[in-house]
Parts: structure tokens; sequence; C-alpha cells
């Protein structure tokens, strides 16, 4: 009986030492997968943890080369608007000594009228001074200055020459918006470098038409002679004065096409139906 039961003891205590056993082959197997399942997890996370960083490296460097970018074009934004309003502000002095030489002019050739000229002419610098702070303008009321600087001309000149201005049909002149004192350049070298050569007879005619949803297109078209021989009543005789209208109008119209995207030219050629004189087509943007 004891020699049984301790058969069975042992065998009991065999069976514990095996389960036992098995316990930690099992415990060891589940930790080696454990370890295989972490490892292989690593290896999945390492390229998405890379390629995420990538990502962020690359959102992070494109928001820094974005915000260098605007901060450089906020820079030659502002430098481009100075640029423009010296050349504005150089524009003004050009445009009312050329006025003043007028003046003078007429006052050798007709003084009983010096009086009305000089009330045109005062009407006119004050549209010339107050339009030069500002980008845009309505079209009519640079019309209406260039059509009152023509007037004086007519009056220097004894109305020597006739002007007019056509708009093409279905243009919105009252909605339109354009630069400043840029027409009235072209205007004037017509009259001074052309009619003022010719005498009776001389004509002056100023087109507008639409081009596109961004720009109008101005034709200034005169009989005129070219001929560069000055007045002896010239004050340029006797004042040093650089010639700039032109050179200014180029460089002005470059600065408002980097600022604005658009397309604004200008262009002097003889005119296309034969007669003396020249056309002058030019350019210009619009805001509505």
């Amino acid at each position: 009986m004891s020699l049984g039961l301790g058969i069975n003891m042992v065998l009991l205590k065999s069976g514990l030492l095996l389960f036992q056993d098995n316990q930690i082959s099992i415990s060891s197997l589940v930790e080696k997968q454990n370890e295989q399942v972490q490892h292989a997890l690593l290896l999945v996370l390492i390229p998405v943890v890379v390629a995420f960083s990538f990502i962020v490296f690359v959102f992070y460097r494109s928001r820094r080369e974005t915000f260098f970018k605007h901060q450089e074009a906020s820079l030659k934004l502002s430098i481009a608007e100075g640029e423009l309003k010296a050349l504005r502000a150089q524009m003004s002095p050009h445009f009312i000594f050329n006025c003043l030489n007028s003046i003078h002019h007429y006052m050798h050739t007709n003084p009983a009228q010096a009086g009305e000229y000089l009330v045109k002419f005062s009407q006119l610098i004050r549209h010339v001074l107050e339009s030069s702070a500002l980008r845009m303008v309505p079209l009519t009321d640079e019309v209406e200055a260039n059509i009152n600087y023509v007037r004086l001309e007519q009056l220097r000149l004894n109305h020597s020459f006739d002007f007019q201005f056509h708009f093409s049909e279905g243009l919105p002149v009252e909605k339109i918006h354009i630069p400043p004192m840029l027409i009235q350049p072209f205007i004037e070298n017509s009259i001074w470098h052309g009619l003022n050569q010719v005498g009776k007879g001389g004509r002056i005619d100023v087109f507008f038409s639409e081009m596109d949803d961004k720009h109008i297109q101005c034709l200034v078209e005169d009989n005129g002679i070219v001929n560069e021989t000055k007045s002896e009543l010239d004050l340029s005789h006797v004042i040093k004065k650089t010639s700039m209208g032109l050179a200014l109008i180029h460089e002005r119209i470059n600065i408002i096409n980097s600022l604005n995207g658009t397309k604004a030219k200008f262009e002097i050629q003889r005119r296309p139906d034969g007669k003396t004189g020249k056309r002058i087509i030019l350019v210009i943007p619009y805001e509505d």
C-alpha cells in the first residue's frame, strides 16, 4: 500500500515537472514571438516615421520658402510703388514746365488774353496735382484734363488746329479708371513737334477703344510735320531742361506692368493712310 502510494507520488511529481517544463517552453515561445512581432513592427514603423518626418520637413521648408518669397514680393512691391510715385512726382514738374513755356510764348504773342490763359492753366494744374497722388483716375476726368490742355495750346497757336476725342461704341467710359498722365505727353508731343509747324489746317484726333478686359487702346493721330527746330520763344533756350517726357512714360509703363501684370505699351509710327504726321498707339491698363 505504501509502495503504491510512493509510486503515485513519484508519478505526480514527474507530471508536475513535465508541466512546468512545458509552461516554460510555452512562455519562451510566446516571448520569442512577441520579440519577433516587436521587431517586425519596428521594421514597419521606421520607414513610416522617416516618411512622416520627410513630409513634415518638406512642408516646413515649403512654408518657410513661401513666407520669404512673400516677404521678398512685398518688398519689391513697396520699392516699385515708391519708384512709381517718384516718377509721377518727376512728371508733374515736366508737365508744368511745358505749360509755363506755353504761357511764356502766349504772353509774347497775345498779351491781351493772357489772363484767360492763366485761368485755364490753373484749372489744369489743379487736376495734375490732385491726380499725381492717385494710382487710378476716372477716364472721364483724364479726358477732360487733356481737352483743357489742348484748348490751352489752341489759344497759344491762335486756333490754328482742330481736335476731337472719339470713343468706340459700347466703351463703358463712365466706369473705366486709368493711370493718370499717360495720354497727355503724347498729345503734347504731337502739338509741339508736329502741329506747331503746320499753321492753319492742323488736326489731332484721339481715339479710345476697348482691347480686352484689362486694357484699352488710345490712338493719338496728327497731320503734323516732324521738325525739331525750336522757336526762339521756347524757354528751354534759357532754362536748361532734360527732355524726359517719353523716357519717363516708358519707365513708368514698365513699373505699372511689373506691379499689375498688365501689358501696357506704346508705339510711334507713320500714319497708315500715307498722309503726313504720325500715329501713336498707346495700350493702357484699366480698372472698373
